[in-house]
C-alpha cells in the first residue's frame, strides 16, 4: 500500500529535497536512473513483510504547481502553471526573520498561469463535482496521528513498551499513536475551501499557547462585501486571494494586536507569570494585505514565538525564556544537557557526546563502485548553495557566470595532485548510489580528504552524461546520497522528543557520505 498520486507544491521535491534522489527516480517514478545498490535489509527487516523486489513506478499520477521548468517539473506529469511573486496576491513569511510579505501583483498571470490559491481552488471545485458520481455520500476515514507536544499524550510513554509484542496494552494516545475517525464528504470540498467555517469559533493557537477568537470571527461576518452564503448560513468568503490573506491576518496574534493580548492572559495563566505587559502597546494594532503593501511591517510580540520584538529590538529566539523566566516547552521546563530518555541512554548519547563517524565500509555506498586510475573515495558535502537559494535564483545568466555555468565540485590542492586533475577540469563523483558530473574547483579553503558539492544544481542545464553509469545522464547533488535514519530522532511521546512535522523527527542525515572521485576523458552531452 503507498500513495499512488503525488501534488509537488512550494518546492523542489526532486534533486533538491530528495536525498537519494536517483532511488527516487527509480521507485517513485519508475524511470532512467544510475543507482547501483543492492537490496541489503533482508536480514535486519523482522515486523513487515520482506519484498525482495521493491515496487518501482509507483506514482500513477504526479502534478506539479511551479512558475518554472526546474528538474521536478521536467519528471512531472501535469506542471500547472503558477504565477511568480509579482503576478499575485499572496504572503510570504518564516520562522528565520520577523517580516511578514505581501506578494503583490504588479502585472496579471501571464498567458495559463494562475496564483496558488486560484490553481487550488479549481482544483477543489473540480473534485467536488466528480465525487458526486465518484463519492457521493460521505465517507469514513481512519487516520493515525502522532502523539502531538504540548498535549497530554507527551508525558504518558515514560519507558519504551511495544504494544505489538505484547509487551503492554494497546491504548491510543498513551502507549501508541492516536487514531482518529475523520468524516469526509468529498462532494463538499469546494464549498468548505471557499469559506471559513465556524470551528474557527472554537479558538486557535500554536506551540502551546492558544487564545478565543469568536467575536474576531463575527467582525468579519459584519463586512457584508466578504460574506458567502450555503444552505441559508453565512460564512467569511475566502474565495478570492487577498480574502484569504485578509482572513489570515485578521486571525493570527502576531498581526492582530488584541489576540496576541488575550494569548498572553492564557500565557499568564499557565505560568504564574506578569506577561500582559508585552502586548500593552499594540491591543489596537490590526494589519491587513493593503496596510503590508503600504510598508513592510514586523509581527507584533506573540507568545506563540520565542523571541521578544518591543520597539523595534532584532529577533532573537529564548529571550522569552531568558528574561521573562517563562518555562521552556521540555520535561522540566529548562533547558536540557541531560536527556533521560530510554533510547538516548541506550545509544549512550543522554549527556552531550563526541562520536567519531563510522567508517565509509559501515554505511557499504562502495560495495559496486570500482576506483580505477587515480580515482580517490572522499567524504563528500552538499552545503546550501552560494550563488542561489535552494534551487531558485540559479539558473540565470549572472548567477550561472558566477558558479562557472554549474554547480562545481571543490577539492582541496592536495587531493587534486593525487588524482592528476586541475580546476576547471571535468570529473564524475559518484557511488553506488548515483552520479554527478560537473567541473572540478581546486581551492586551498576546502580541506584534504572532504570534497564539496553545493546544494542544487538542475537538471535543466550543464548536465553531461556518465561514464562509469553507461553513458547514461548524470543526476546531481542528492544523487550519490541516501538518508540514513537515525534511531534517537525516531524516539517520541516524551514531552520535547514529541512528533510534530517540520520540527521534531527523522533528518536526512548525509554527512558522512563518501565518494569516489575521477577526472572524465570524454564530455558528451
Amino acid at each position: 500500500s503507498f500513495p499512488r498520486v503525488w501534488y509537488i507544491w512550494r518546492g523542489n521535491a526532486l534533486m533538491s529535497s530528495a536525498k537519494g534522489h536517483e532511488f527516487f527516480l527509480n521507485h517513485y517514478l519508475g524511470t532512467h536512473h544510475n543507482d547501483v545498490a543492492d537490496e541489503v535489509a533482508d536480514q535486519f527487516v523482522k515486523d513487515v513483510k520482506w519484498r525482495s523486489e521493491s515496487p518501482k513506478g509507483k506514482m500513477d499520477l504526479i502534478v506539479n504547481l511551479n512558475f518554472r521548468m526546474d528538474t521536478s517539473a521536467l519528471y512531472s506529469d501535469i506542471v500547472l502553471p503558477a504565477a511568480s511573486w509579482y503576478e499575485k496576491t499572496d504572503l510570504n513569511s518564516t520562522d528565520m526573520h520577523s517580516f511578514i510579505h505581501p506578494l503583490s501583483a504588479a502585472i496579471d498571470p501571464v498567458w495559463e498561469s494562475k496564483s496558488d490559491w486560484v490553481i487550488f481552488r479549481e482544483i477543489a471545485k473540480a473534485t467536488s463535482e466528480l465525487a458526486k458520481t465518484h463519492f457521493s455520500k460521505p465517507v469514513k476515514d481512519i487516520v493515525n496521528v502522532p502523539i502531538a507536544h504540548d498535549s497530554a499524550g507527551e508525558v504518558a510513554q515514560s519507558e519504551i513498551k511495544d504494544w505489538s509484542k505484547g509487551e503492554c496494552e494497546p491504548i491510543p494516545g498513551k502507549t501508541m499513536h492516536n487514531i482518529v475517525v475523520v468524516e469526509r464528504d468529498y462532494t463538499k470540498v469546494y464549498d468548505k475551501f471557499i469559506r471559513l467555517g465556524p470551528n474557527i469559533k472554537n479558538g486557535l493557537g500554536a506551540h502551546g499557547n492558544s487564545y478565543q477568537c469568536a467575536d474576531f470571527y463575527e467582525q468579519m461576518l459584519d463586512d457584508r462585501d466578504h460574506v458567502s452564503i450555503l444552505d441559508d448560513k453565512e460564512y467569511p468568503s475566502i474565495y478570492e486571494d487577498e480574502e484569504a490573506a485578509n482572513a489570515v491576518l485578521h486571525l493570527s496574534s502576531l498581526t492582530n494586536g488584541e489576540l496576541a493580548h488575550r494569548a498572553y492572559k492564557v500565557a499568564e495563566k499557565k505560568t504564574g507569570l506578569a506577561l500582559c505587559d508585552l502586548s500593552e502597546g499594540n491591543k489596537n494594532v490590526r494589519m491587513n494585505y493593503k496596510d503590508l503593501q503600504t510598508r513592510p511591517q514586523r509581527y507584533l510580540n506573540s507568545p506563540v514565538w520565542s523571541g521578544l520584538l518591543t520597539d523595534g529590538r532584532a529577533y532573537s529566539a529564548y529571550t522569552y525564556n531568558v528574561e521573562r523566566l517563562v518555562p521552556w516547552r521540555t520535561l522540566t521546563g529548562r533547558q536540557h544537557f541531560y536527556l533521560d530518555h530510554e533510547g538516548y541512554i541506550k545509544f549512550g548519547e543522554h549527556l552531550p557526546t563526541y562520536k567519531p563517524s563510522p567508517k565509509p565500509e559501515v554505511y557499504g555506498e562502495l560495495r559496486k563502485s570500482v576506483a580505477t586510475g587515480k580515482a580517490k573515495m572522499l567524504n563528500v558535502l552538499t552545503p546550501h548553495g552560494k550563488w542561489h537559494i535552494h534551487s531558485t535564483y540559479g539558473d540565470t545568466l549572472r548567477m550561472l557566470t558566477l558558479s562557472r555555468g554549474m554547480e562545481p565540485c571543490w577539492l582541496s590542492e592536495e587531493d587534486a595532485a593525487e588524482m592528476g586533475i586541475k580546476d576547471n577540469d571535468w570529473v564524475e563523483v559518484f557511488n553506488d548510489n548515483g552520479v554527478y558530473c560537473t567541473r572540478a574547483c581546486v581551492s586551498a579553503r576546502i580541506p584534504q580528504g572532504i570534497c564539496i558539492v553545493y546544494h542544487s544544481p538542475e537538471r535543466t542545464y550543464s548536465v553531461p552524461k556518465s561514464q562509469v553509469r553507461g553513458n547514461r545522464r548524470a543526476g546531481g547533488h542528492n544523487s550519490f546520497t541516501r538518508i540514513h535514519l537515525k534511531p534517537n530522532l525516531m524516539v517520541g511521546g516524551y514531552g520535547q522528543f514529541t512528533y510534530h512535522f517540520n520540527y521534531w523527527g527523522p533528518v536526512g542525515v548525509n554527512r558522512d557520505t563518501h565518494v569516489l572521485i575521477q577526472k572524465m576523458d570524454k564530455v558528451e552531452f
